[in-house]
């Protein structure tokens, strides 16, 4: 007999308890990052086993309940190819962004236009390392999280719109007190993108895909456009 309670728990975790955690917590890891730049692996790193955690609650039920995973869009983790293809593209699309040439015009342009997130920014070789498995870790995970299990949840109870509406409003207020407003309207933007690659595919292969795409290419702009910067200001 399948338990329905497994689930309202899960959502209740991923969609009210670890947002207003986020809110909460958000400015104090904001003004630690500021104060200690060093402290930048240690919350990647937390933040990476948090991502975790939080996907594997979102599954638990469906494992526990024998479900399939196909409810939420990963039918193609039966698939190895796709999986293999996920990843060969990810760590492609990788090689070409750090292989990219900066001029100091961009990396400038690039530092103001995210001059509000800058002490999130990896600026030194194990600093980026350590945002590109987030950033690999994120796309899998917030994935499953909300475009995936809370919104699948979520549309059981109300009609398509609403249901993409609150089920990417917790992952974008999980933004507001660490990167600002703005960057949280960006956030749910990036959000409804992806909850709409989700509705169309029917699988979270392709948002899965776009999320990568969009943390490795902030990650890897940012550290080469800080060497740019930090090289010229050196120079002269």
């Amino acid at each position: 007999m399948e338990s329905t309670n497994l689930y309202h728990v899960a959502a209740a975790i991923v969609g009210v308890i670890f947002p207003l955690y986020a809110i909460l917590n958000g400015k104090k890891a904001r003004q630690l990052l500021i104060e200690d730049p060093n402290a930048k692996i240690l919350v990647f790193r937390q933040t990476g086993i948090i991502l975790i955690v939080l996907a594997t609650i979102s599954l638990l039920p469906f494992l526990l309940n024998n479900k399939s995973l196909d409810l939420i869009g990963l039918n193609f983790i039966n698939t190895p190819l796709w999986v293999i293809g996920l990843f060969g593209l990810s760590f492609l699309i990788l090689f070409v962004l750090k292989s990219v040439k900066l001029n100091e015009t961009t990396a400038k342009k690039f530092y103001k236009t995210n001059k509000e997130i800058s002490f999130l920014m990896p600026n030194t070789k194990p600093e980026l390392n350590i945002t590109i498995i987030v950033s690999f870790i994120a796309g899998i995970c917030e994935e499953i999280i909300y475009r995936g299990f809370l919104f699948w949840y979520l549309h059981q109870y109300m009609s398509l719109i609403p249901a993409m509406i609150f089920a990417n409003l917790p992952f974008a207020l999980g933004h507001l007190t660490t990167t600002g407003k703005k960057n949280t309207f960006g956030a749910f933007i990036l959000a409804f993108i992806f909850s709409g690659a989700y509705f169309l595919t029917n699988s979270l292969w392709l948002p899965i895909l776009l999320h990568i795409i969009v943390d490795l290419y902030a990650m890897a702009f940012a550290y080469k456009s800080y060497q740019v910067i930090n090289t010229t200001e050196t120079d002269n």
